[in-house]
C-alpha cells in the first residue's frame, strides 16, 4: 500500500509543479491557490505513505525514510507558510523537489540491485565525483535562477521596499559561469553512468537513463540558447530550474543506490 501511496503522491506533486509552472508565467491568483491545494494534498498522501510503510514493517533505510519525511514536512510546511506572509510563489520551488524525492524512492523500490562488477567498481568513484561536482555547480545556477524569478515576482507584485532589489546582472553572470563549469562535469558523470545502466534491471534503469538524458538535453539547450541567442531573464531562469529538477532525480536515485 505504501508504494501506491508514494506513487500517487509523486503524481500529485508533479501536477502541482505544472500548475506552479503556469503560475510563473503570469503570477495569477487562481493558479497559486490551485498549486497550494495540490501541494497540501501531496503532503498528506506522502504522510500516509510514510505511516503505511512504518506500519507494514518494511525494512527501509534511513535515507528512504528521510526522503519521505522531507517531502511530507516540506510540502505541508510550505502550505502553512503560504497562508501567512510568505508569497505563494515559494510553492513553485517546493513542489518539484517533493516530486523528485517521492518519485526517486518509488523507482528505487521497484528496481533490481545493480551487479557490483569490476567495471562498476572502477568507474563509480569518478562517476560520483564528477556528477556531484556538476550537480553542485548546477545548484548554484538554480539558486541564481530562483533569485531572478523571485525578484521579478516582487517587482511585479510590488512586494518590496526601497533597497530590497537585487543586482540581476550580477546574478545572471554568476548563473552563466556556473552553467559553463557544471555542464562538462555533468556530461562526464552521465557518460560514466552508462556502465551502471548496462548492469541494472532494464525497466527501472530506463527511467533513470531517460531522466538523466532529459536533464542533460535541457541543460544543453539552455546553454545553446544563452550563448547563441542571448536568452536571459525569466525564461532562462525557469528552464534552468526545470533542468535542475530533472538532475535532482538522478542524484537522489544514485544516492539511494549507493547508500541503500
Amino acid at each position: 500500500m505504501s508504494t501506491h501511496l508514494i506513487l500517487i503522491a509523486s503524481l500529485t506533486f508533479l501536477v502541482a509543479t505544472l500548475v506552479y509552472g503556469a503560475h510563473l508565467r503570469r503570477f495569477g491568483q487562481r493558479s497559486g491557490l490551485a498549486g497550494r491545494a495540490l501541494l497540501g494534498l501531496g503532503g498528506l498522501l506522502t504522510t500516509g505513505g510514510l505511516m503505511a510503510r512504518l506500519a507494514e514493517g518494511t525494512q527501509s533505510g534511513a535515507l528512504e525514510l528521510t526522503f519521505l519525511t522531507l517531502a511530507a514536512a516540506g510540502s505541508l510546511a510550505a502550505v502553512v507558510f503560504i497562508r501567512g506572509a510568505v508569497p505563494p510563489l515559494y510553492g513553485a520551488f517546493v513542489a518539484p523537489v517533493a516530486t523528485m524525492l517521492t518519485y526517486s524512492l518509488h523507482v528505487f523500490d521497484r528496481e533490481a540491485d545493480i551487479a557490483r562488477t569490476g567495471e562498476v567498481a572502477l568507474v563509480t568513484p569518478i562517476h560520483v565525483l564528477t556528477s556531484l561536482a556538476g550537480f553542485v555547480a548546477f545548484g548554484v545556477a538554480a539558486v541564481c535562477a530562483g533569485l531572478e524569478v523571485l525578484q521579478e515576482y516582487r517587482l511585479k507584485t510590488k512586494r518590496f521596499t526601497l533597497g530590497q532589489t537585487w543586482n540581476l546582472a550580477g546574478i545572471e553572470r554568476i548563473s552563466h559561469i556556473a552553467l559553463l563549469i557544471a555542464f562538462p562535469l555533468y556530461s562526464i558523470g552521465l557518460a560514466l553512468g552508462a556502465v551502471w545502466f548496462a548492469r541494472g534491471d532494464s525497466g527501472a534503469v530506463t527511467r533513470h537513463a531517460i531522466m538523466a538524458s532529459s536533464s542533460w538535453v535541457v541543460f544543453a539547450l539552455l546553454l545553446y540558447a544563452r550563448l547563441v541567442f542571448g536568452l536571459k531573464g525569466r525564461r532562462a531562469a525557469v528552464l534552468t530550474l526545470a533542468a535542475f529538477g530533472l538532475s535532482l532525480f538522478v542524484v537522489l536515485l544514485s544516492a539511494l543506490r549507493i547508500m541503500g
